[in-house]
């Protein structure tokens, strides 16, 4: 998976040019200055874990955030590292994997935030026990991935996305998929919403919100416009994002 990111990183970052005035959760929901989930993030200390190209973290830096991320991939963090310095703000990023935050102190950090990148951490169950460790008490964990139901539309032999389920919501095997036109294939782990709830609570979280946004409309109508074959698709959840506090 690092080998595949550090690949994808230059088209991946080309073809999304996220910006950096707001933490976003995916390509699918509004950005976090219009859900406010986080509210006024001033003084706070906040890690990302699969920053990516740390968008999201230098957003917070900007709203006054004390911000960190952590990401598999070198060229991710490489492009991440440039960002900062472009937008003149101090955050710190670390190379590793979700499951590993060693690096980082027990009970220093307010907020552990993560954008669409929990599906691709094969041992979740670890990832989320560090979660628990690195936050104080009364910290928040806030995650978005591909709502679990929109999983059942993607067809794994014609990597593509379908109008009929073509898994089943049930299916807990990895779902393996090529990225846009890259041709580089990528892995993740698909869990029933039930299930998300119970590796919460075992990590010691309690949940506090659960959000299915609705799509703007503007993105709907770049991607299935209604006079396109897959304009269904447009009825489907597309995000779903967990707000838990650790007990």
């Amino acid at each position: 998976m690092r080998a595949a990111w550090n690949r994808l990183s230059a088209a991946y970052q080309g073809r999304h040019d996220l910006p950096t005035d707001s933490a976003h959760y995916g390509p699918w929901a509004p950005p976090e200055n219009e859900l406010r989930i986080l509210g006024d993030v001033q003084g706070l200390h906040i890690l990302e874990l699969g920053c990516g190209g740390g968008q999201c973290t230098i957003a917070f830096a900007k709203q006054g955030a004390h911000a960190a991320g952590i990401d598999l991939s070198d060229a991710q963090l490489d492009y991440a590292r440039r960002l900062a310095k472009a937008e003149q703000v101090e955050v710190d990023f670390f190379q590793g994997t979700a499951e590993d935050l060693s690096a980082f102190a027990t009970a220093a950090w307010d907020v552990v935030f993560s954008t669409y990148a929990f599906h691709y951490v094969e041992n979740i169950g670890r990832c989320l026990g560090e979660c628990a460790r690195v936050l104080r008490p009364g910290g928040r964990l806030v995650f978005s991935l591909d709502h679990p139901f929109r999983d059942c539309f993607l067809d794994e032999e014609e990597d593509e996305v379908t109008i009929y389920p073509a898994r089943s919501y049930f299916d807990d095997r990895p779902v393996q998929w090529v990225f846009d036109t890259t041709g580089v294939r990528l892995q993740s782990y698909h869990h029933t919403i039930a299930q998300w709830l119970e590796l919460l609570s075992n990590a010691g979280f309690r949940l506090a919100r659960l959000l299915e946004p609705c799509p703007p409309k503007e993105v709907l109508d770049a991607i299935w416009p209604e006079d396109d074959p897959l304009s269904p698709l447009r009825h489907v959840p597309l995000t779903i994002i967990f707000v838990a506090e650790k007990t």
